[in-house]
């Protein structure tokens, strides 16, 4: 399990050297992300143990062992990294079979790494993490009151888990031991207290100034929701 702070760590198998390099640089540079890259199946696999990476970004055409053959060992070993599947053929025909070896997310090339950085987060549980340092970036001090609920409302927004405010409020209640009202009520503090530091950050983000209304939580949970799943 990945250790509080420490950046997600991410194998790249992909047998294209210009593509296996630029994913690399790409998710660390980007995403912030420890990387490694295999160019064939059997390293990948090797990797996969040796490495323990949270999240494996494998391609399906591989030399020596297949990207399908490499999740179905892994898994079939216990292998609890998260998997996201890129691949360049027809999604819909090979979707069922990548879902049923233990894959977690299938994506087409070419990708969005933009995209493909979000369900890397999404997937390894990163989300929270990452709505922790934006609220830190808008100017929240970690122990302020609802900072907490605000990382976890923003999370559940985010992975879609929850659509409407109120089930947000009442599992981040429930999690917590408090009330929907109190989690509302400590969210809407923070989101004033935030406005009125008014950091350049935020300034840019919402484009208020102190003297203009501070966001309602909804703008507040959605801004930092989408904040932390952007590289910014």
């Amino acid at each position: 399990m990945r250790g509080k702070g420490r950046p997600l760590r991410v194998l790249v198998v992909e047998d294209e050297p210009v593509l296996g390099r630029l994913s690399v640089r790409l998710l660390s540079e980007l995403g912030g992300m420890e990387t490694t890259l295999a160019e064939d199946g059997e390293e990948g696999l090797e990797l996969a143990w040796s490495w323990k990476p949270d999240v494996i970004l494998l391609d399906l055409i591989l030399p020596v062992m297949s990207g399908a053959e490499l999740l179905r060992q892994y898994r079939q070993k216990g292998g609890k990294a998260k998997v996201l599947v890129v691949t360049g053929g027809d999604l819909e025909r090979v979707k069922g079979a990548v879902f049923a070896l233990g894959a977690d997310k299938i994506v087409g090339k070419p990708v969005r790494w933009g995209t493909v950085i979000e369900w890397i987060q999404l997937l390894a549980g990163g989300l929270e993490e990452q709505c922790r340092t934006m609220l830190e970036r808008l100017g929240a001090g970690a122990g302020s009151k609802g900072f907490e609920q605000a990382a976890e409302c923003a999370a559940l927004l985010g992975k879609k888990e929850c659509a409407l405010l109120k089930e947000v409020y009442v599992e981040v209640a429930r999690r917590q031991k408090s009330t929907p009202g109190s989690v509302s009520k400590n969210i809407e503090r923070l989101a004033r207290e935030i406005h009125q530091i008014g950091n350049p950050f935020y300034q840019g983000l919402t484009g208020r100034k102190k003297s203009d209304l501070h966001l309602t939580n909804r703008e507040f949970l959605d801004l930092l929701s989408q904040a932390a799943r952007i590289p910014l």
